[in-house]
């Protein structure tokens, strides 16, 4: 019997999950979970690294008998070490305000689309490159002092095990590495004068790096995993990928397709397509949207007025109020900060000129409605995307995109009211599940390093059998329909 442990660390809690694998069959339960909660240190917001690697170390210890451990994380954080391998300070978060206004002092040397072209990656000021270029510009003696850049993953890798790697899903979050050669770009970083050797050897996902040594525990070897937390997820599709989108939803959505060759065209550019390497050394062509950030947000402040209910009460409300009276675009800069979120929601739609929800459940019901007709729009992107990219690469007549249906991973897999919603928006089959996808990719490419599963297949296979999966069907009422449809163009007009 094999033991691995997969550490799933998200932007708010972290979670350790021991997955246990004989004569193919898996099984797995959550031993612990611990907070995640960013802390200010001086004028920056930080994660607070130490505490996080503490309870890593403690999670392994009470997973107690294990063979490997593997780390995901969100995407594009890193922390900075000295010549002696010592963090210089910790890893400042990504919603810190230290890289307003890089976006724009990038530009000095190459514009977003040539910088789109040349790595894959659209522009979000949280990409590790404006961080990089924020730290040089406020803090230029700890950048002087900077002899190795790890993101979060391997950061917490490297502590564990003493062996420094740049795993190549996580280095995707740069916007600094080519998409085809899976190399850093050298053109970018010449001009941003960002040394190579400031990265740690690049390694693919699956590979084991070393071993860790703790108290009371026996030798567990280290895997680089697919460190974004996105594509370990991906890793645990089980639909057909040729036909079949995914969308990850957590505190953000990642609606994606899994391909060959990455999207560069000059319509993948406008559509606002990312590809990132996957964890099986194919592309993700990949759509950011907002997620549970904006109920997150709305029920912490419910709570801190004494307001308390779980989100099922929540849905329940939601349920009861009237559908499409009111819409918000996902991705406003309005939602970006923590805080009054509900207020900001009510401002956002009377700027619109639309009648402002008022109860927590009319609330609640205009994100999940937001989000589903967000999800179509960029769904529809995406098929554009790769209906052109595809007729520019094999010179054919250009052909509608090949999404047949819609496979939701991730927490947002538990909500029966928008997995529903967004099949009727979508007008695609939805399969929801698994709920636990990123920790379960995670798992299983552990797994693969191992020996234990021979290849992707045999992953995807191992998964479909340790998993039940709920299929959604679109609502083919007709009038329900027209109302989407008229909901849909509404959308449109304020999603901008």
């Amino acid at each position: 019997m094999a033991k691995v442990l997969a550490i799933d660390l998200g932007s708010s809690s972290g979670r350790a999950v021991k997955g246990e694998y004989q004569d193919g069959s898996l099984t797995y339960q959550e031993i612990y979970r611990f907070e995640n909660v960013p802390v200010q240190k001086g004028r920056y917001l930080c994660w607070d690294f130490d505490l996080l690697l503490g309870e890593v170390k403690h999670a392994i210890e009470m997973a107690e008998d294990i063979d490997s451990i593997g780390i995901d994380t969100w995407g594009a954080d890193f922390g900075i070490l000295d010549q002696k391998g010592q963090l210089l300070m910790p890893p400042v978060h990504y919603r810190d305000r230290r890289t307003e206004g890089m976006t724009g002092k990038a530009q000095e040397k190459f514009s977003t689309k040539e910088l789109f072209q040349m790595c894959g990656n659209q522009t979000y000021a949280t990409n590790s490159l404006y961080q990089i270029l924020a730290l040089k510009e406020t803090e230029p003696e700890l950048w002087k002092q900077t002899a190795k850049i790890l993101h979060m993953p391997d950061l917490i890798n490297y502590f564990l095990c003493g062996n420094a790697v740049c795993e190549r899903t996580i280095a995707c979050t740069t916007q600094m590495l080519e998409p085809v050669s899976r190399s850093w770009n050298q053109r970018v970083l010449q001009a941003y004068q960002i040394p190579e050797t400031l990265f740690a050897p690049l390694t693919d996902s699956g590979t084991v790096i070393g071993e860790y040594t703790g108290k009371g525990t026996k030798p567990v070897k280290v895997i680089a995993v697919a460190g974004h937390d996105t594509q370990s997820a991906g890793a645990a599709m089980t639909e057909d990928t040729d036909s079949t989108a995914f969308l990850n939803i957590g505190t953000w959505s990642l609606l994606g397709v899994e391909r060959k060759q990455p999207i560069l065209t000059d319509l993948g550019f406008e559509l606002g397509i990312s590809n990132e390497q996957g964890p099986y050394l194919d592309i993700q062509c990949i759509m950011n949207i907002v997620g549970t950030w904006l109920l997150q947000e709305c029920r912490r402040e419910w709570t801190a007025e004494g307001r308390m209910a779980s989100y099922n009460e929540l849905e329940r409300q939601a349920a009861l109020c009237d559908p499409f009276q009111c819409f918000i675009a996902p991705n406003s800069p309005d939602f970006a900060l923590p805080g009054h979120m509900p207020e900001k929601i009510q401002a956002f739609c009377r700027k619109t000129g639309q009648r402002a929800p008022e109860s927590a459940g009319e609330v609640v019901r205009c994100i999940y409605e937001s989000l589903a007709l967000k999800y179509r729009r960029e769904l529809e992107k995406l098929e554009q995307g790769m209906a052109e990219e595809e007729e520019k690469r094999l010179h054919a007549q250009k052909s509608a995109g090949r999404i047949e249906k819609l496979q939701i991973l991730g927490g947002g897999a538990q909500s029966e009211m928008l997995c529903q919603m967004t099949a009727d928006i979508c007008r695609k089959q939805v399969i929801a599940g698994p709920v636990e996808a990123t920790a379960l990719g995670n798992l299983v490419i552990q797994l693969k390093a191992l020996g234990e599963i021979a290849d992707e297949g045999a992953a995807r296979e191992t998964i479909r059998r340790a998993e039940t999966t709920i299929i959604y069907t679109p609502n083919d009422e007709v009038e329900e329909r027209q109302a989407i449809e008229n909901a849909y163009q509404k959308f449109k007009e304020i999603d901008n």
